[in-house]
């Protein structure tokens, strides 16, 4: 693993072909759906079909949401799988829904919180600060949620809060929403180079043709870390002085932020 992942993709838990097409990707996490992929009345087959599953990596899962009457089932489904090594929460909106989930939890499977409503995004700082192992923006329900059309200006805001957010409370970058128009991949590299911009650290796929656009454009984080690796063996030859390095001013400010890019 590359740091911090940065591919996810989305598969539906009722079509186990394609989560064997999908482990066999070069993907950082697939994400097997039990709620958004899955209609009501199949919910509890795709249960079923998640217990049966052999996916030979580790996958994450995304439950179905607290106002739900499905996601206390789905929880138990994943405890005893011992494939998953992390449950997704959808539309999470306050920062008691990690304790909420954690309650049902028999183990200390991790869970990401993913943020997809106005509510969610003003309570982002606590949010992250509660216990969550990482940060989600589900970017096609916030749109529903306020009503206007996705634009990287529109996601300027909500994508600036998270990733603050995240840094406050410690967490790894947050990681963007998908681009729904999968088959326009000039559209997914604007998303990608403006999300990057605002120090988001991952992208939500929801076709395999997306993939490789993620990998162009987080590739640039081995870059980052060359950098860091590079002002930390020197700042460990200053022993504390302001130094230059290529051209750069290296001070405190500066040495954090490398150590900030190899943590994550």
């Amino acid at each position: 693993m590359r740091g911090s992942p940065y591919s996810y993709l989305f598969v539906p838990a009722t079509r186990p072909d394609q989560v064997a097409k999908a482990v066999a990707l070069d993907v950082d996490v697939v994400i097997v759906d039990l709620e958004d992929a899955v209609g009501p009345g199949e919910k509890n087959k795709a249960r079923g079909i998640l217990s049966g599953l052999a996916p030979g990596r580790k996958i994450h899962v995304r439950i179905n949401s607290l106002d739900t009457r499905y996601w206390e089932l789905d929880v138990k489904s994943c405890c005893n799988l011992d494939f998953v090594d992390a449950l997704i929460l959808p539309k999470v909106k306050s920062s008691d829904e990690f304790g909420r989930v954690r309650s049902e939890l028999a183990s200390t499977l991790p869970i990401v919180a993913l943020i997809e409503t106005p509510q969610g995004i003003q309570a982002v700082d606590q949010i992250a600060k509660s216990g969550f192992e990482r940060l989600m923006f589900g970017s096609a329900d916030y749109c529903a949620a306020i009503g206007a059309t996705p634009s990287n200006e529109l996601f300027s805001y909500p994508r600036s809060r998270m990733v603050v957010a995240s840094a406050a409370a410690g967490l790894p970058a947050p990681v963007d929403g998908p681009t729904t128009n999968f088959r326009d991949l000039e559209l997914i590299r604007e998303d990608l180079v403006a999300a990057r911009a605002l120090g988001m650290g991952g992208k939500l796929c929801i076709h395999p043709d997306q993939l490789p656009a993620v990998r162009e454009v987080f590739a640039a984080r081995e870059n980052d870390r060359a950098w860091a690796q590079e002002v930390i063996a020197a700042a460990e030859c200053h022993a504390g002085e302001v130094f230059s390095l290529r051209g750069q001013m290296i001070d405190e400010p500066i040495i954090e932020r490398a150590r900030r890019v190899l943590r994550s």
